[in-house]
């Protein structure tokens, strides 16, 4: 990799994170009910629903998640393998069988996996955003692992962007295993990506 793209990446990540621990406590949890109002559309019974629990300064999804569950949703969480970086999502039961995993310290829960392609909706942690759908992680590259099915073919979930406001950028720096993303929820609105960028929708 080109490293002036290795500079930028990590500069621009810098900020990034900046920007998000930037923001009070009382801006981070109106911000994670606000993504329950905005994203209510997509919280149908019976949907598949990918979700993450939020690591440091990422928007909390708890109460989308929890909101999903009684609206009569499935929940799987993301499953980090021993080996490779494409995660499995395991589903959430009522049985408490939680668990650290052993590398990464990450909360995980113990319960029938299945793959990303086979959820309806996968909403997806990142860092940054930019106006044509792509994303920025952290660099641990497991969800562009996860995602590459669509590079090979179209369908599958619905891929929802989760990110403040603050994490939208005009461009971030591409790859070419990068993924572009359908849709994008924030704390102003949800968004759905259009040949002319993000439109808000309602």
């Amino acid at each position: 990799m080109n490293p002036s793209v290795v500079s930028h990446k990590q500069a621009l990540r810098r900020e990034l994170r900046r920007r998000r621990m930037a923001k009070s406590r009382d801006a981070r949890r109106a911000a994670a009910q606000a993504l329950v109002r905005h994203a209510a559309r997509l919280l149908g019974r019976g949907k598949r629903i990918g979700g993450y629990l939020a690591a440091g300064s990422e928007l909390d999804l708890e109460p989308l998640m929890s909101a999903a569950l009684f609206r009569g949703a499935t929940l799987f969480l993301p499953r980090i393998p021993h080996r490779a970086r494409r995660l499995w999502f395991s589903r959430i039961g009522a049985a408490d069988r939680w668990f650290s995993h052993p590398r990464y310290g990450i909360t995980e829960y113990d319960g029938l996996l299945a793959r990303a392609e086979n959820l309806d909706i996968v909403f997806v942690p990142l860092l940054g955003i930019d106006d044509e759908g792509y994303r920025m992680g952290q660099g641990g590259g497991f969800y562009d692992a996860t995602l590459a099915y669509r590079r090979r073919r179209s369908g599958g979930p619905l891929l929802v962007g989760v990110a403040y406001e603050c994490q939208r950028v005009a461009a971030v720096p591409r790859e070419s295993w990068d993924v572009r993303l359908d849709a994008l929820l924030t704390e102003a609105g949800l968004y759905r990506l259009t040949p002319h960028g993000w439109r808000r929708l309602g």
